[in-house]
């Protein structure tokens, strides 16, 4: 190491993020984004990067800009770095909608270890993580999918050589276990009603997913030539744009057809042909989300704790009790396995349970049981 090089370095703030500057034993400045807005967050990285000038260890970047000097870099690896490498090597396997959705839960969470190398993070980093977010209420199907994009991350890691060290995602990662983890919504006939009197831009929307019971991203990646003669054909289009790119399929790849009720059809069949979508915004162009129709809409209806996704619920029942579709059928309907479908398509409801027991049917069981009890009694006692 030359005895006049000067390894300090420093801060600024660009934009929303600060950036470090230093430079090289050859003289050349580095600027890095330090990837944070937090000023003491960047202190800290910088306090840390000039002690590992000072003892002469440099990572890829500077390597890069030394061809010069041939070292073996003891290099800790950076945490977003790590998250980088990571994505790009497992963005191979997923298709867009999944990689972007792991990139935003992953960079979230790793933000908020508040850590700047990868083997600062232990498995007590891990749990206090997921401490917090429960006590902001993130339900427990929610800290189990970001406690394994968390251990995928760092099994990815450690098996490839990049850092030596264990998984800090082990069995001690606790979760709190509620009593359930599936939703248990099923709207009541009168919220149907409620929500189909409102007057709203997105009424053409609600009315096709309750008379079908399709996953939303279904029915807002429809196009009129995906409905033939009364049937949907629910498949791969490689050439259908979304958010996130050219190519839309549905969940899981799973490809269906199927038969559309006339209430369907009838919303199907009314609708001007705007543009390719079916379901299209004013201008034409492809609807990705409903979050500001539906509060509104919710809000005039005066329905509280609806998600789209209950309508799901309410199709099943349907086709399950009124068409009289066995479990296999509605399954195979919506869309999921018929285990799925008892599972969290079949909420228990208090009012359909009533209704049963006060039908006539169970009133006639109950005079015959009781009449049955007291011819029982009657040999009893002789």
């Amino acid at each position: 190491m030359d005895l006049n090089y000067d390894p300090r370095c420093s801060i600024y703030l660009n934009g929303k993020y600060y950036y470090l500057s230093y430079y090289l034993p050859n003289g050349k400045r580095i600027l890095k984004s330090l990837s944070t807005s937090k000023r003491m967050l960047a202190k800290k990285k910088m306090h840390l990067k000039e002690q590992e000038l000072c003892e002469g260890i440099f990572d890829d970047h500077d390597i890069l800009k030394m061809p010069e000097i041939r070292v073996s870099p003891q290099v800790r690896l950076d945490l977003n770095l790590g998250v980088e490498k990571y994505l790009d090597a497992s963005g191979v396997h997923k298709n867009a909608r999944t990689q972007n959705n792991d990139k935003y839960a992953l960079e979230s969470l790793i933000s908020r270890l508040d850590k700047v190398f990868v083997d600062d993070v232990t498995p007590y980093d891990i749990q206090m993580l997921l401490g917090k977010l429960k006590s902001e209420n993130k339900k427990e199907a929610t800290l189990r999918t970001y406690r394994g994009i968390l251990k995928k991350f760092f099994a990815w890691i450690t098996e490839n050589g990049l850092v030596q060290m264990d998984n800090p995602v082990n069995k001690h990662s606790l979760i709190k276990q509620t009593s359930n983890l599936v939703r248990d919504r099923l709207p009541k006939p009168e919220e149907i009603q409620r929500i189909l009197s409102c007057d709203s831009e997105i009424m053409p929307v609600m009315r096709f997913l309750i008379h079908t019971g399709a996953r939303l991203g279904e029915v807002l990646h429809l196009e009129w030539e995906d409905i033939e003669d009364g049937f949907w054909h629910i498949r791969y289009k490689p050439n259908c744009p979304t958010k996130f790119g050219i190519g839309w399929s549905p969940k899981w790849g799973k490809s269906r057809s199927i038969p559309l009720k006339p209430e369907a059809l009838e919303v199907f069949e009314n609708l001007p042909r705007v543009s390719r979508w079916v379901f299209p915004k004013a201008d034409g162009t492809r609807r990705d989300s409903l979050d500001k129709s539906w509060k509104t809409l919710l809000k005039k209806a005066q329905v509280e704790n609806l998600q789209i996704k209950d309508f799901r619920n309410w199709a099943n029942h349907i086709l399950k009790h009124e068409n009289l579709f066995t479990t296999k059928e509605a399954s195979s309907y919506l869309g999921h396995s018929p285990m799925v479908n008892e599972s969290h398509y079949e909420p228990i409801s208090i009012e359909r349970i009533s209704q049963k027991i006060n039908t006539d049917g169970f009133n006639c069981y109950k005079t015959a049981t009781k009449s049955d009890s007291v011819f029982n009694r009657e040999i009893l006692r002789n």
